[in-house]
């Protein structure tokens, strides 16, 4: 859905905000699932997609396209999962699909023109940019068709790589009468409706969440709904960003540029009744029991009971200040027996230390099922399921996980000791390494070794391999190892080593052919092989790795190459001390 905004205009003395690029996917490991970085295609003088992989691609696009409803225009987002369904091709199930990379070949004359053709048949984006401008263009003009004017809110978004708006865009924009300097456009209202708030109040301390009423005629009407408040807060914390002739106009009408200024000093106590204070009791006793669990209880900051059943009649429409009623506990304000009886159904003084332990508590269950913090991205709390508890049933675990890394700074040191202590992975990329880690160890547990095919995925739903895991690309995880598109640090090369990765598929298959031929000659005491022999399967004389080997096969293929003098000296070498050449 295309988002209008409004503009950081030049009054704010602000730029325009940049809506940043889509980076590539599909081909990369630490986007995501385990996929690498490609190299740039700019550096590559053939394309990066052969002309099957272009149809795959195509493939994709037209499975989007036609689950969409056919739409005329058809974008790829740059996160995009390639479904793990018909139609989507199946080599390409649960891949990032590289939506970036396909466009920059596009540019640079690499795709086929019968492939470009289809995709332009379906309106493909293949500029981002142009597309988005193209949008926002109908979505002003309607704008202006209904509303008369350009004066929108919120933010006008430039695409990545534009500091300013390109002439021609801005021309149009002119021409549409876009309002460049909003605050210029409405400082009239604004000051009106500043105006009038004093002389209905005698004051211009303004509540930061008071609006101006509708329907009353001690305002006009251009002012109604206008959020005062947001307003006045916008002023106080943008007061060096307004021009001169805005400040003289502010300040003789008195504008109260910090509170402190005008004596406000501290709240007033928080003073509740005993008849309220009981009120409450009985009003939190009662949501208690409408609760799936009875762990703690607690409501909104401003509760208003709900004037239905199954609410006792005398408690509906009643309005509970829980933020006050907190603030009187911690000032002594409240009646001990009230107190008593609120700490008995565990409701919530602190809300902010609440909502910290219910995040500790979801990461220990976290751990506790799957033995590691590595919570994926997009992990929601399984609804229905008994291991979890009913509070955390439908909680966004990965977005918790992605704020606390992002705003590592604002917590306490208190707080990141005590995720520290449970193992919490900070580092995102260290965490994808670990999911990388986790999938090469259960694919050696399961077969024996790492040589694992490039096209390996590994399959979802499957019990032998940990849920963390599913659909990981593990194939292009090692592909992108061995090439160096992904470069491991000292300590991560080293595991992979411990662990047996096979950093040279080749030099390493030549190896396994040795070793394969020479228990052959020890087992048999000669290396006249039959062309069918295939090395048997779960036999304690053969190293695991050689089961099944074709290696009368592969014993032909290697004297073959020996004629045509293909094998290098220390192959030649290997070959003569087992007595094949």
């Amino acid at each position: 859905m295309l988002r209008l905004g409004g503009v950081w205009r030049e009054s704010w003395r602000q730029p325009l905000r940049v809506v940043p690029r889509e980076s590539s996917g599909w081909l990369a490991p630490f986007t995501s699932r385990g996929l690498s970085t490609p190299a740039s295609p700019s550096q590559s003088k053939k394309p990066l997609f052969s002309l099957e992989k272009q149809r795959l691609l195509l493939q994709v696009v037209e499975g989007v396209h036609n689950e969409a409803g056919r739409p005329n225009t058809t974008s790829i987002k740059a996160l995009f999962q390639v479904p793990a369904r018909k139609p989507f091709p199946e080599e390409l199930h649960g891949m990032r699909f590289p939506v970036t990379s396909l466009r920059h070949e596009k540019r640079l004359g690499r795709l086929d023109p019968d492939i470009v053709a289809k995709f332009d048949a379906m309106g493909f984006v293949w500029d981002v940019g142009e597309s988005q401008w193209n949008e926002t263009k109908v979505a002003l003009t309607k704008y202006k068709e209904i509303f008369g004017n350009l004066l929108v809110h919120v933010h006008y978004a430039v695409p990545s790589g534009n500091s300013q708006v390109p002439p021609a865009r801005k021309k149009w924009l002119d021409e549409m009468g876009f309002v460049w300097d909003a605050t210029e456009a409405n400082w009239h209202v604004n000051l009106l409706a500043l105006e009038t708030y004093q002389k209905v109040h005698g004051n211009l301390t303004v509540a930061k969440a008071y609006v101006v009423p509708t329907e009353d005629p001690q305002w006009p009407k251009e002012v109604w709904g206008l959020k005062l408040g947001n307003l006045v807060r916008t002023l106080r914390n943008r007061a060096s960003g307004l021009s001169p002739h805005k400040l003289d106009a502010l300040n003789a009408m008195g504008f109260v540029w910090k509170m402190r200024e005008r004596g406000a000093g501290p709240s007033p106590p928080a003073q509740f009744s005993l008849e309220k204070q009981h009120q409450i009791v009985e009003i939190l006793k009662f949501q208690r029991t409408l609760q799936p669990h009875t762990k703690f209880v607690t409501v909104p900051n401003r509760f208003i009971v709900p004037s239905e059943a199954p609410w006792p009649r005398h408690l509906q429409a009643r309005v509970v200040q829980t933020s006050k009623f907190r603030r009187a506990y911690i000032e002594g304000g409240l009646d001990p027996m009230v107190v008593n009886d609120l700490d008995g159904i565990g409701f919530v003084w602190n809300n902010h230390s609440h909502q910290w332990a219910v995040k500790i508590e979801a990461l220990a269950r976290y751990k506790a099922l799957h033995g590691d913090l590595l919570v994926g991205g997009d992990f929601l709390v399984p609804d229905h399921d008994s291991r979890w508890p009913v509070f955390l049933w439908g909680k966004k675990l990965g977005v918790v996980v992605f704020d606390l890394r992002s705003g590592r700074d604002k917590l306490s040191p208190d707080q990141r000791d005590e995720l520290d202590a449970m193992g919490f992975v900070w580092d995102a990329m260290a965490d994808q390494w670990q999911l990388n880690l986790l999938g090469l160890q259960a694919f050696k547990a399961l077969h024996g070794h790492l040589n694992i095919p490039r096209a390996f995925v590994v399959p979802v739903h499957d019990a032998t391999w940990p849920e963390d895991v599913w659909a990981l690309p593990l194939g292009n995880v090692v592909s992108a190892i061995r090439s160096g598109r992904t470069k491991p640090s000292p300590e991560r090369r080293q595991a992979l080593d411990k662990l047996g990765f096979v950093w040279h598929p080749l030099e390493d298959l030549w190896n396994r052919k040795m070793d394969a031929l020479e228990t052959y000659r020890r087992l048999h005491g000669h290396i006249k092989i039959p062309n069918a022999y295939v090395v048997p399967d779960r036999d304690a004389a053969w190293a695991p790795e050689l089961w099944n080997m074709k290696l009368g096969l592969v014993l032909q293929k290697i004297r073959l190459a020996g004629r045509q003098d293909r094998h290098p000296p220390h192959r030649v070498d290997q070959l003569r001390a087992l007595g094949i050449v």
